[in-house]
């Protein structure tokens, strides 16, 4: 739940590359380098298996993010697990809670559709459909996409879909996508529904153009602190500027580039509850999340969407405000 791991040695080898590369694209930051035109849009990512998880009331949490903290921009993850316990039997509950109440309250949502969404294991599979051969699987995952996007497509919230989360990126509890699966899944939402398309990339590691030639958005995650088992607690030795010169790089083959995950929650390497949530605070402080959000608006993209928002509710309730408060000041709430 929240954890992030990647393999020691592949980590280290990834972390060489950024120092080599740092340079050179901090000059090109220098010489590229103007103050960005505008602010940009801020959002967040909404799970309702992590507020659950958190032990938080789904919809009393979304609307306290919405009235409370002023969410106008949601990334909305729709859980297939959840949704479709039984083959062919769908509990679109949760859901239609959320969406109904965006919808009231002029909430706009990216909504995420497929097998592999946010929030660990990343991979939200049905007992059933587990075990499935790749063709079986394809169609049941088809299935349930044709079943949400057709559900969904008529709510003036909805603004544009998602098409699984970091589909090529090898992280989370999940079987290999290949390249004509995901078109497949792809080509199937744009039948259904002309709302533009998100793909979503690791922004750290990992190549961009081939999913960007894939969507309308391509989203980025941008994280400043991970944990790995060699070092512990490590911050990305790379600066706004490698975000914003890979962004220029795709800018022929997408509409735009935004940062779909903007870390703004510790990096968890262990379960939550192994340590009372305050007791994380340390790991994760009101000023590494001003900083974080800073990092963003010099990266210069348009849209920002915090990862973390479920932790500041729940922090909140165990009486830490902390975070909350930084939240309440990017939101236009603190002023």
């Amino acid at each position: 739940m929240g954890e992030r791991f990647r393999p020691v040695l592949f980590i280290s080898f990834i972390i060489l590359f950024f120092i080599l590369a740092t340079g050179l694209f901090t000059y090109a930051w220098m010489w590229t380098n103007e103050p960005p035109a505008h602010e940009p849009i801020f959002g967040i990512t909404f799970s309702s298996t992590y507020a659950s998880a958190l032990h938080l009331d789904v919809n009393e949490t979304y609307a306290t993010l919405v009235n409370d903290l002023g969410v106008r921009h949601v990334r909305l993850p729709l859980y297939w697990s959840e949704i479709e316990k039984t083959p062919g039997v769908f509990d679109w509950s949760v859901s239609d809670d959320l969406i109904d109440y965006s919808q009231a309250h002029g909430v706009e949502l990216t909504v995420v559709v497929g097998m592999k969404v946010p929030r660990w294991p990343e991979c939200y599979v049905p007992d059933w459909a587990e075990g499935f051969d790749e063709n079986r699987e394809q169609h049941a995952v088809l299935s349930f996409i044709e079943e949400a996007v057709n559900r969904y497509k008529d709510s003036t919230a909805v603004v544009r879909w998602q098409v699984e989360n970091e589909p090529f990126f090898p992280y989370g509890e999940c079987p290999l996508l290949s390249v004509e699966q995901f078109k497949q899944r792809v080509d199937l939402v744009r039948s259904l529904d002309a709302r533009p398309i998100m793909v979503t990339v690791s922004g750290e590691l990992g190549p961009w153009l081939d999913s960007a030639q894939a969507a309308d958005v391509l989203g980025i995650s941008m994280y400043r602190q991970t944990y790995n088992d060699l070092w512990g607690y490590f911050v990305y030795p790379i600066s706004p500027a490698f975000y914003t010169v890979r962004a220029s790089l795709v800018h022929d083959a997408v509409d735009a580039v935004i940062v779909s995950e903007l870390q703004a929650e510790p990096w968890f390497p262990e379960a939550i509850d192994h340590r009372p949530l305050t007791d994380w605070y340390d790991t994760f402080t009101a000023e590494m999340f001003e900083n974080n959000i800073q990092f963003a608006r010099d990266a210069r993209l348009s849209e920002v969407y915090l990862w973390g928002a479920e932790w500041w509710v729940a922090m909140k309730h165990a009486g830490d405000d902390r975070l909350w408060n930084v939240a309440k000041e990017v939101f236009g709430q603190g002023l």
